[in-house]
């Protein structure tokens, strides 16, 4: 299975990060008509699966001092969407990365 990975810059205590993208990644999720999600958090990583078409797409996610490292594990069948999966993953993340975490 191919393995996309990005990587989105936070200027954001990874704590305070890691409540800003849980929300960014279910909403990807869903982006992608994705069902029986499972997300397991420990501390700044995550490792998620879901269900979208007819594809199970897995992946980790994890929150450091000035960055989020996603990587997505794509089924080979499912390769010409890794365009469209990068642009939402990091569009989604960058957006709520950049909000103001106090409001």
């Amino acid at each position: 299975m191919p393995k996309l990975s990005f990587t989105v810059p936070h200027s954001h205590d990874p704590a305070i990060a890691v409540e800003m993208v849980q929300p960014a990644l279910e909403k990807t999720i869903k982006d992608f008509e994705g069902r029986d999600a499972e997300i397991n958090w420990s501390g700044n990583e995550a490792d998620y699966k879901f269900k979208s078409l007819a594809f199970t797409i897995t992946g980790h996610m994890a929150v450091s001092d000035n960055e989020v490292q996603i990587d997505i594990d794509l089924p080979f069948a499912a390769l010409m969407f890794k365009d469209k999966v990068g642009k939402a993953i990091t569009k989604n993340l960058g957006r709520a990365l950049q909000s103001d975490p106090s409001s």
